[in-house]
């Protein structure tokens, strides 16, 4: 009898995690075999139903969304630790319906006062360790907006204050005479697969803006923009380089203001949430992970939270195979990674029935993999 650690994301718009994990464990049941199973995440939509796994709670809170405009946020928490999922704050999917953009002029004004209003209700609340899930932000601001909820005000050469995102340009000093004093007895971790740095050629606004509404034109102008911002900031802090390190760019530059403002440490939003949830203890007792998601196309190499499990499985000699509704990669680009991709339509050639009802075809799938990879 094998142990086999089952970490799936959800198959967006068909099945949640748990539902994709149970199926497919029960295939593996049936063949003889333990199953284990952990959440999957990597800092993006999601995070907060992985901790809720382990018992965090739901919370509310009102926030002020990318366009600036009050609704009620939501947050987790288990006792003085708080995790905080930006997509549901600031995020793409909330500024524009699914498969389109916002348009430009909202993509140059959003901003992420949210993260910070939310960040203030967890400390109302006790939180005195905030996790900060970093992923599909509809902003590009540098992490303005949250600074500003924080208690940041921002002047321009004439002492006026600043506030608007599409004036960060223009920011030529800082005060923090009103920062929340209780930051700074704060732990607070971002945790982010995204290693762009905040500005130029792999930047935020050059990178990633596009996808949230930027113009092409827009782009280098919002770079230009939030890289002044960003020595503004990090020589009135004393600071040197942040905004080179490694994810600043992560969330249209929130990546840099967390690590500078709030002193964040930045991790990888996967290995960050198996080690939280207790997958990592997991792993080390797996002689097979499955892993995987609805699509899994070049995207999942690039970072994706399936690729994150995948890597650390196999730096410890665990074989990963992983499981998705379609699958869009050569076989070749693959084989790094997984000992094999078992696809939904493979199995059921009806598409819409992959999607209306994929747990039967899970069922059998992990059956399936228990009699290739286990035997």
């Amino acid at each position: 009898m094998a142990t086999v650690l089952i970490c799936c994301d959800k198959f967006k718009g068909s099945a949640t995690s748990a539902a994709v994990s149970k199926a497919l464990g029960q295939g593996l049941i049936r063949a003889g075999h333990a199953v284990l199973t952990t959440p999957l995440a990597d800092g993006g939509d999601g995070t907060l139903e992985a901790f809720e796994s382990i018992g965090y709670k739901r919370e509310t809170s009102l926030a002020i969304g990318s366009d600036g405009l009050k609704f009620e946020a939501q947050f987790s928490l288990n006792g003085q630790t708080a995790v905080i999922e930006i997509a549901r704050i600031c995020g793409l999917d909330l500024a524009a319906p699914e498969g389109t953009r916002p348009s430009a002029q909202s993509a140059r004004q959003a901003g992420t006062w949210g993260v910070g209003n939310v960040i203030k209700s967890a400390l109302e609340k006790g939180a005195q360790r905030i996790i900060i899930g970093l992923g599909g932000s509809a902003t590009t601001d540098a992490g303005f907006g949250m600074a500003q909820a924080l208690g940041v005000e921002f002047f321009d050469s004439y002492g006026s204050i600043i506030t608007q995102v599409g004036d960060i340009g223009l920011v030529q000093g800082i005060s923090l005479d009103h920062l929340d004093p209780r930051l700074e007895k704060t732990k607070f971790i971002v945790a982010s697969d995204v290693r762009n740095p905040l500005c130029g050629v792999d930047g935020a606004a050059i990178v990633y803006g596009t996808q949230k509404g930027l113009s092409a034109e827009d782009a280098p102008a919002i770079d230009a923009a939030i890289r002044h911002f960003a020595d503004v900031f990090e020589q009135a802090l004393g600071l040197n380089n942040t905004a080179q390190t490694p994810g600043a760019g992560a969330a249209g530059g929130l990546g840099f203001m967390a690590m500078a403002l709030l002193a964040a440490d930045m991790r990888s939003g996967v290995n960050m949430i198996l080690d939280e949830t207790g997958g990592g203890k997991m792993l080390a007792q797996a002689d097979l992970v499955i892993t995987g998601e609805g699509c899994i196309d070049s995207q999942t190499l690039s970072g994706k939270a399936p690729a994150g499990i995948a890597v650390r499985a196999r730096a410890r000699g665990i074989p990963v195979v992983a499981v998705c509704g379609q699958n869009q990669l050569d076989p070749a680009t693959s084989n790094e990674l997984f000992e094999n991709i078992y696809s939904l339509t493979v199995f059921e050639s009806d598409v819409n029935e992959c999607i209306r009802n994929p747990l039967p075809i899970l069922e059998g799938i992990g059956f399936n993999i228990a009699k290739q990879h286990l035997s």
